[in-house]
């Protein structure tokens, strides 16, 4: 079976180094935007051999990961699409699905498929060199379902999901925007919110960096990731995400209200609700 992934950052050479150390069964061809890249990636046991030209790369697949920034999914899409055999699977690992899994489904030639995926795992880092084969180990994997989603072509990834070691969870494209928006860009949102915040005050700003500790520094761990990112999961799921964002600022007028009035059983209220709810979440951290 030969396997194309297309971008060979953080997500895409874990994808091939997982698959190749999980079984010499599959043949993976890397496509990266630099020439460069192939024998890095090929030394560093990600791919088996690589080209920079994504139609020759795509010929013979079987298997498609389009594993670039989101605002390139779509043109990258169209420029293979003409050079995709029959019965070939592509999926994506963008963290926004009803604009891109929409515009998919139209793209592709009859007797292909398109499956929607997000592998809810990463790092700060994006670039090749961070790839680890364990990067999905037990987490989930999103593959979105619509009524043009083909079953056959959905077993298909959940299997090489599950030799990626993550777990395949299906669910609507208009769900997943919504997940995702909560769990993965609100976070964003907040933690560039809390930065910015500090930054741009003035009065006592370097005292507050002279006493930033864990706290801040947990906190506020994602707003240090590629900002390009942030931008495509901002544009790409806006409407889910400015639903979450008004659900935070809802959150954070109680909480205001009860500083405010100085009540400190309704504010312990609120804190033990949400400590018990984190540690349903994360039961073993013990508040990490």
């Amino acid at each position: 079976m030969n396997i194309v992934i297309i971008g060979l950052g953080l997500i895409g050479g874990s994808i091939g180094l997982k698959l190749k150390l999980q079984t010499s069964k599959f043949k993976i061809i890397g496509i990266p935007r630099r020439e460069e890249t192939i024998p890095a990636a090929i030394d560093c046991g990600a791919i088996d051999e690589g080209t920079i030209d994504p139609k020759k790369g795509v010929a013979d697949a079987d298997i498609v990961f389009v594993c670039t920034p989101i605002n390139l999914i779509i043109p990258i899409l169209k420029g293979i699409a003409p050079a995709l055999k029959k019965g070939v699977i592509v999926t994506d690992v963008g963290s926004s699905k009803q604009e891109i899994v929409g515009q998919a489904e139209k793209i592709m030639p009859k007797g292909t498929f398109f499956v929607g995926g997000h592998p809810m795992a990463g790092k700060e880092t994006v670039k090749l060199e961070a790839a680890e084969a364990t990067l999905f180990a037990g987490k989930p994997w999103i593959l979105t379902e619509t009524s043009k989603t083909s079953q056959k072509a959905l077993d298909k990834i959940s299997e090489i999901i599950s030799l990626l070691g993550g777990k395949a969870v299906k669910m609507t494209t208009k769900l997943h925007d919504l997940v995702v928006a909560g769990v993965s860009h609100m976070p964003l949102a907040i933690a560039a919110a809390l930065v910015n915040a500090v930054a741009d005050t003035e009065k006592g700003k370097d005292e507050m960096l002279a006493c930033a500790a864990s706290g801040f520094r947990d906190t506020t761990r994602i707003a240090s990731g590629d900002p390009v990112l942030g931008v495509d999961m901002f544009t790409t799921n806006k409407a889910a995400v400015l639903k979450m964002i008004s659900a935070f600022k809802k959150s954070l007028a109680k909480l205001e209200k009860l500083i405010k009035e100085g009540d400190s059983q309704k504010i312990a209220k609120e804190l033990e609700a949400a400590k018990t709810f984190r540690d349903s979440i994360y039961p073993h951290t013990n508040g990490g």
